[in-house]
């Protein structure tokens, strides 16, 4: 069933974007704004599932994001943001559990990191799954999916994935706006701008930084389980 709605998504995806290309009809930021927000007071709703099953079916977050933080600025965006990532990882988790449990775990056991995910999950359960949502240590999307197959809690689960993707969800978005802002007044830099992406910057590396620290002071690749232990 996985491996069908799968397909759709993809067969979906590829005609449209043939049409697009064939067309040259790309839709301009101006025009998916009116789009989503022609919804009315459903357009958050519809965004929220769009980003969920998109997400869901392996659709880079970073993508629905930057579609966030252009069309609902910079706190309603990351609000809908993490609510939209956390559909989507989410969807991915229970099609795991309940769908395509042996399959995904068939397929994820050939990777190195599941090894390790699965025995920190065993082993710290909500805080391990913080640890990975905060550290770029495994795949968001193999994480969602790998999640499903393990013992961990769907309550753990979400929580730990909304705090852990928090920073970098309003760092990305609020970098978003600010990049739309300069393109906006002719590519001028400004100090929101610069700001932006001096916080951006820190968000993203400094989990870098955290992790060479644990494998450094362990001896061993951080995510083995032992990290938090």
């Amino acid at each position: 069933m996985a491996r069908i709605l799968f397909a759709l998504i993809v067969v979906s995806a590829a005609s449209l974007g043939i049409w697009a290309y064939r067309t040259g009809h790309f839709m301009t930021v101006a025009e998916l704004r009116a789009w989503i927000t022609g919804f009315g007071i459903f357009a958050p709703f519809v965004f929220i599932a769009m980003y969920g099953l998109l997400v869901t079916f392996g659709v880079p977050a970073v993508l629905c994001s930057t579609v966030g933080g252009l069309v609902f600025g910079r706190f309603f965006g990351t609000f809908l943001n993490l609510f939209g990532a956390s559909t989507g990882a989410s969807g991915a988790f229970w099609i795991a559990r309940l769908i395509g449990r042996d399959y995904v775990a068939e397929k994820l056991s050939g990777a190195k990191w599941f090894g390790r995910f699965s025995n920190g999950i065993d082993r710290n359960g909500f805080y391990y799954m913080l640890f990975v949502r905060f550290m770029p240590v495994f795949p968001f999307n193999g994480v969602n999916y790998a999640s499903g197959v393990t013992n961990v809690r769907y309550r753990h689960f979400l929580l730990a994935t909304m705090i852990g993707m928090l920073p970098y969800d309003f760092a990305l978005t609020n970098t978003v706006v600010e990049v739309g802002a300069s393109v906006a007044n002719g590519f001028k830099m400004s100090p929101g701008l610069i700001l932006a992406g001096f916080l951006l910057a820190l968000v993203s590396l400094a989990p870098i930084r955290i992790k060479k620290y644990i494998e450094k002071r362990n001896g061993s690749p951080a995510g083995t389980g032992e990290d938090l232990a």
